[in-house]
């Protein structure tokens, strides 16, 4: 096998790979909660659990996002026929998304810990 043919199996599988992974939504529930659990909160706790969730949702897109933009950075070093394939511009896209979408979850996050500090004045 070629190195050539090689090389165009990996970009071709990334490539594919990138495009069936489905795109970062902010809207969208953090991973461990639903959202029966995001419409029914009424407690102090319930929204706190909530906050924390989505803090931890924003902590790891921004990783997502640094990740792609270390990717970007070696993908536009010479040498690297990938810059053609337009690679470096794709992860660039993914970087902004990717931060997009953590700044939403820091806004759902901060919602959610106030409507927390809300619930426990009532409380008192």
């Amino acid at each position: 096998m070629s190195i050539r043919y090689v090389g165009l199996v990996f970009v071709t599988a990334a490539l594919l790979g990138t495009a069936l992974a489905p795109a970062p939504r902010a809207e969208s529930v953090p991973p461990g909660l639903s959202e029966d659990v995001v419409k029914n909160a009424k407690t102090p706790e319930q929204h706190q659990a909530i906050a924390d969730a989505y803090t931890k949702e924003a902590e790891n897109l921004r990783a997502q996002a640094l990740a792609h933009r270390h990717m970007d950075s070696y993908y536009s070093e010479p040498g690297y026929r990938s810059s053609k394939l337009g690679l470096p511009r794709h992860c660039r896209a993914l970087e902004q998304s990717l931060n997009a979408a953590a700044n939403d979850a820091d806004a759902l996050a901060k919602a959610h810990h106030e409507m927390a500090q809300a619930e426990a004045k009532k409380a008192k």
